[in-house]
């Protein structure tokens, strides 16, 4: 009997990270591969990517990897992924193909890489057991897509990130036509978007930002900032848009948002005039009122140039007397706090913020609400249903939409990352799980920082740090320690409590020799902890170091 598993590695139970798997006896295809955020409590950590361990026995089955859009959550986690998964060839649209091979080349992927322009126009595409009809959807970037699979089990539609839009920035409508054609044929599974499944009516169109846009720059007498996802091309092009009507000039701030505009004007999706993208170092010399800028780190990413501007800490750019900052991206679960700080911070420097809390008309969602998913389940009529890119409270809502609509909802599969679906002809039913851990990029570190790494780090910062200086003379260990407090204690107000821990370690040491330093260290580590413990309930983190004298 034919069977497909389909497997999450990332976006089943929350909205980031996704890579989805569809997998028969012989042949393999991925859906995506994007990056997630850390939580506030990953210390250090940039972003986090899915874990594809499960994949490695099976390399040689994975035909490609299917890009539906450019969004960093579908395509950020190439760079750091494609080398493990023994670099199949990556399936994407123009725009998408554009910024994934810069991506790639950033990080020295690039060369001998198989990119495979998508062209929904063009006919299927034939992967093994697998024959894709890819076709347009309307998002929030250009060029996005879902894909019509044909399994040896039956119809799969894949359509991660989607809404209708029936006047779309870049005049392309979804094509409703073809899904319609195509799923004359009957579909057995949805794997469906479920983001706006909790939202009433339909996702308002796109290009409704624009007159928001329009209406804060007639108004500013200073800088404009809109800040939004750097690879929304639609929301940049309306904002160049409006920034034209008002005689202002657009200036790109944060390298990702330079080189996606950059890459998205050569491929003909963003449309200025020569004269109107200025740089950094040109806006320097034109008057506050004539510029908006567009700046990266809607989410309030640390380091990022909208964090750097709320500090008072841009190289290049300033906050000048009746600046306001636009917040076009409404934030993620996840990244609330560090948005709420970002804003607090722009607002002490007298900045005026415009963000969704105070004023709802400067972003549009790219998800559909319940009338969008509503209309793609009646163009499918799938026997089964697998909501994604959402977290647990919308894949619930999606199943009570489901089942408003006449459906049985045991249909419907309510995942987290790592569970399987084993699909046959004539059912399905949730397999066998796989263990997934959080696989953490950290710099140029990939995968190797780890739970306790993390939970140092988090020692560090809530309790600080008590170090232990211990020398060696010959094979003998001085007693007379050294005592090194970083964030724990400030020493001159806490004599007591440094002269008390240093006579322990001398207790503890005695005339021990170099040879034993091993045992003394976890001694000396152990025991001091207690004894802080015990005086001021504090938990600083210990560290006994051997050194020369």
């Amino acid at each position: 009997m034919s069977k497909v598993t389909y497997l999450s590695l990332g976006g089943s139970g929350n909205v980031t990270q996704n890579m989805h798997v569809l997998e028969t006896e012989k042949d393999i295809i991925i859906l995506d591969a994007g990056i997630g955020f850390p939580d506030t409590d990953q210390f250090g950590v940039d972003v986090v990517i899915p874990d594809i361990s499960y994949l490695y026995p099976k390399l040689k089955k994975i035909k490609a990897i299917m890009i539906s859009h450019a969004h960093e959550d579908h395509i950020g986690g190439l760079p750091y992924l494609i080398e493990d998964l023994g670099r199949p060839p990556i399936y994407a649209t123009k725009l998408a193909r554009g910024f994934i091979e810069n991506k790639l080349e950033e990080h020295n992927r690039l060369k001998n890489q198989s990119m495979v322009l998508v062209e929904p126009e063009k006919g299927p595409i034939t992967l093994g057991d697998f024959t894709i009809y890819p076709y347009h959807v309307n998002h929030s970037i250009p060029d996005a897509l879902g894909y019509f699979i044909k399994t040896p089990i039956g119809n799969i539609v894949f359509s991660p990130d989607f809404k209708f839009d029936w006047t779309p920035v870049d005049n392309v409508l979804f094509d409703v036509a073809k899904l319609t054609d195509l799923a004359k044929d009957g579909v057995h599974t949805l794997i469906s978007d479920c983001l706006g499944s909790t939202r009433e009516g339909y996702t308002q169109s796109e290009r409704t930002i624009q007159k928001a846009f329009e209406n804060e720059i007639s108004d500013a007498k200073g800088q404009v900032f809109i800040t939004t996802m750097s690879s929304n091309i639609s929301r940049v092009q309306q904002a160049i848009n409006a920034s034209i009507k008002y005689n202002r000039r657009v200036v790109p701030v944060g390298r990702s948002i330079e080189r996606n505009i950059e890459i998205a004007g050569k491929l003909g999706y963003l449309n200025a005039p020569d004269g109107v993208v200025v740089s950094m170092d040109e806006a320097r010399r034109m008057k506050p009122s004539k510029l908006t800028y567009i700046v990266a780190g809607s989410f309030g990413q640390k380091g990022s140039s909208l964090d750097r501007l709320s500090r008072g800490e841009h190289r290049m750019v300033h906050l000048k007397d009746n600046a306001v900052v636009i917040f076009s991206a409404d934030p993620i679960p996840g990244v609330y706090d560090q948005v709420g700080s970002v804003i607090d911070n722009l607002m002490a420097r007298g900045v005026r913020v415009v963000y969704s809390d105070i004023q709802d008309d400067m972003h549009v969602s790219g998800h559909g609400s319940k009338g969008d998913l509503s209309i793609m389940i009646g163009l499918t009529r799938p026997k089964y249903f697998i909501p994604i890119g959402g977290q647990i409270r919308h894949q619930h809502g999606y199943k009570d939409l489901v089942e408003d609509m006449g459906f049985d909802p045991r249909s419907v599969f309510i995942l987290t990352d790592g569970q399987t679906v084993q699909l046959t002809q004539n059912h399905a039913q949730t397999g066998k799980p796989i263990e997934l851990r959080d696989v953490f990029v950290d710099g140029r570190l990939v995968g190797n920082v780890g739970k306790t790494i993390l939970e140092e780090r988090m020692q560090l910062g809530q309790e600080g740090m008590l170090g232990v200086i211990v020398a060696k003379h010959g094979d003998k260990l001085d007693s007379h320690v050294q005592i090194l407090s970083k964030g724990f204690v400030f020493k001159p107000e806490s004599d007591e409590l440094i002269t008390a821990v240093a006579n322990q370690a001398k207790g503890i040491i005695g005339k021990r020799k170099v040879a034993e330093w091993n045992k003394v260290k976890d001694e000396l580590e152990k025991k001091i902890g207690s004894h802080i413990y015990s005086k001021v309930k504090r938990r600083p983190m210990v560290v006994a170091t051997l050194v020369d004298a």
